[in-house]
């Protein structure tokens, strides 16, 4: 009896043995048997493209990478997106439903948030931020002078999608902060 319990640990020792050797005798690029291949060497792997080129409502998971789905809505879906469908809020407008591991990207807004907003009440609304700033956002396009003060600038752009987030905490615009 005892050489029966025996036999049944030792064979999976063998095959697992056996099989770290056929793992491990694998040949790698360059024909050598067992060598480590550091990131410089053999054919560098190309990383996968984001399916839009900018987002502003990204719904990322909180893994490391994050695994990103851009919630925004638009007329079209980028050509690069594999899976467009309606959106469930408005049914004449698109999303992509396609997922990216890795991070979102930049946002689409000429700005990052604004507090003095000016939006159409088409869907999606199209919008005109009044905030007046030291230095607009990178991704504003035609920035100027305030007329009010010149030492600040005023991004014209005009933007159609959600409308943004506000600078200053709800708390502060409560408590009749600027």
């Amino acid at each position: 009896m005892k050489m029966k319990r025996c036999i049944v640990p030792s064979i999976l020792l063998m095959l697992s043995l056996e099989a770290a050797l056929l793992v491990a005798g694998r040949p790698s690029v360059d024909g050598e048997v067992g060598a480590i291949l550091l990131p410089s060497q053999g054919q560098a792997m190309a990383a996968p493209k984001r399916p839009w080129k900018c987002c502003d409502r990204a719904r990322c998971t909180r893994s490391i990478p994050p695994i990103c789905t851009c919630m925004d809505e638009a007329f079209e879906c980028a050509s690069t997106c594999k899976a467009c469908v309606p959106s469930t809020r408005n049914p004449s407008l698109q999303v992509c439903q396609d997922q990216f591991v890795g991070d979102p990207g930049p946002i689409c807004r000429p700005w990052e948030c604004c507090d003095s907003a000016a939006c159409t009440k088409t869907d999606p609304p199209t919008c005109r931020c009044g905030d007046e700033v030291e230095q607009c956002a990178p991704t504003c396009k035609t920035c100027e002078p305030s007329t009010s003060d010149p030492s600040l600038n005023v991004c014209k752009d005009a933007y159609t999608g959600a409308i943004p987030p506000t600078c200053t905490p709800p708390e502060a615009l409560a408590a009749g902060g600027n």
